[in-house]
């Protein structure tokens, strides 16, 4: 089968590059940048002549139709993601408008499949089962609010009966991030990482999932199981706390913890996004996530996710987190992000 994915240069669209090559289909990579999808594949130990390349930004909308001529499914894994509150404005026009733009693309060339990847974000933190039947919303800023508006677009072509898959996966950690950056999701492990005394907001509870298992599932999906189909990959669900005790017992080095409460993380979110906004800098928390933070903790967490789908049709979640978080701490180490003495025992 021959697959375009878009994204292929990204953390999880590199993975989904990667495994669509390791299930034999032909992969088209439909990216803005060239050099970029040439790196990540010989992150992951592909070919880059073996990878076709096609350029087409997420804001050019007749590359992107053009870019779906003669494959056989989609897999769209692009978009604009980042805690920048300057990002904002183009997260809500670029998000929606190029995921409308592929999905009618798609239809119009009658696609085999398409697997389109959306966010457990979209959804509230709620005290009952959280299932692909729960409605979506709020939003909580830019970013949330532009995977919910593409959600819904996506929901829109299953109703009309079209073989769209949805994936709505957790926090996405793991190795081979091809960003030198990373991601942003990777980006907030590593600054807990680097430091020995972390403040960690108490009764909030996430998802967290390896990428690997993410791509698996966007890559099965595209000859696998249902379609129409939405699988939620929120993953393992833990506290930001406990995944910090997590990585400091595989480490060995010790942390320390301390509360954070809700008021102080609002304002922090809040003094986070001016600095960022005033000096350009990558800051470790915004308005966006302190809002999805704090109604998480005031939910009680995120507390049972109905993930049986995924677990049905392709084994998910495969990899024990405390797994995951090894090898990503690990990966970081050899990348160059994490020093002997961060990583502790691992180190060896």
């Amino acid at each position: 089968m021959k697959v375009a994915i878009t994204g292929a240069s990204g953390f999880l669209g590199s993975h989904c590059m990667a495994a669509a090559v390791a299930a034999g289909h032909e992969v088209r990579a439909v990216v803005r940048n060239p050099v970029k999808v040439r790196s990540a594949a010989v992150l992951h130990d592909l070919d880059p002549d073996g990878i076709q390349v096609v350029l087409a930004d997420l804001t050019d909308h007749e590359a992107l139709r053009a870019s779906l001529d003669g494959v056989d499914a989609l897999l769209h894994a692009g978009a604009v993601f980042s805690l920048d509150p300057r990002q904002g404005r183009q997260m809500r026009s670029v998000n929606p408008a190029s995921t409308a733009v592929l999905l009618d693309a798609a239809a119009e060339r009658d696609l085999r499949r398409v697997v389109h990847v959306s966010s457990i974000g979209v959804y509230a933190a709620s005290r009952t089962v959280l299932g692909p039947e729960t409605p979506t919303g709020p939003e909580c800023g830019p970013y949330t609010g532009s995977k919910i508006e593409a959600d819904a677009l996506a929901v829109a072509h299953q109703e009309a009966g079209r073989p769209v898959v949805v994936v709505c996966p957790g926090g996405i950690i793991g190795p081979l991030d091809p960003s030198p950056d990373l991601s942003d999701s990777m980006a907030t492990v590593l600054d807990g990482l680097r430091r020995s005394r972390v403040p960690m907001p108490s009764g909030a509870c996430f998802g967290m999932v390896d990428v690997r298992d993410v791509a698996a599932v966007c890559v099965g999906s595209l000859t696998n199981g249902p379609a129409p189909a939405r699988h939620l990959l929120a993953g393992h669900l833990i506290g930001p706390a406990d995944m910090l005790r997590m990585a400091s017992n595989l480490t060995g080095r010790p942390v320390r913890i301390s509360n954070f409460p809700a008021p102080l993380l609002s304002l922090t979110g809040v003094l986070c996004d001016l600095v960022g906004r005033a000096t350009g800098r990558r800051m470790p928390l915004g308005r966006e996530v302190a809002r999805m933070t704090t109604a998480n903790m005031t939910a009680g967490g995120l507390q049972e996710v109905d993930q049986q789908s995924a677990a049905d049709a392709f084994g998910f979640p495969a990899t024990p987190l405390e797994t995951t978080l090894a090898e990503t701490i690990s990966w970081l180490h050899s990348a160059g992000h994490l020093t002997d003495v961060q990583v502790g025992r691992l180190a060896r």
